[in-house]
């Protein structure tokens, strides 16, 4: 069986609000460090750190595997849940996660409750597919 891989969703509003979170950042950490270099040690740091949770997300992913859902949220967590511990998945509009561990960049997402208590949230563009294909998987 081919495993099914979905891409991140993108709203424009996570665009609207990124491209200003950057250029803010970048103007109260870098640009006035140059004009005392030694303060540069401190805020580059700071700007690379909040640079890398707002891009992190966009190289993220949500595969269905044989026996197993892996969800990749970045450039370094990723997690994997097999489909007997699923006990549903739902889509959910609004701004916030249920969930610290999400792939969310768009107010639609599907949140995926597994274990006993635990859930997960991704934003992909086939929601909807992705739904389908994961109860299939898990019934």
């Amino acid at each position: 069986m081919k495993n099914t891989r979905f891409k991140p969703k993108i709203d424009r509003l996570y665009a609207i609000i990124f491209v200003p979170t950057v250029l803010l950042t970048l103007s109260v950490t870098i640009i006035p460090s140059l004009f005392s270099l030694s303060t540069l040690w401190i805020t580059l740091p700071t700007f690379i750190f909040v640079l890398y949770f707002l891009i992190s997300p966009l190289f993220g992913y949500v595969e269905l595997r044989e026996n197993s859902v892996f969800i990749k949220y970045g450039f370094i967590l990723k997690k994997e849940i097999p489909y007997e511990k699923i006990r549903g998945a739902f889509l959910e509009r609004s701004f916030y996660s249920q969930s610290m561990m999400s792939l969310k960049n768009s107010f639609e997402h599907v949140n995926i409750k597994y274990n006993s208590f635990d859930i997960t949230t991704v934003s992909v563009k086939e929601n909807e597919n992705l739904i389908n294909l994961l109860n299939s998987k898990i019934t």
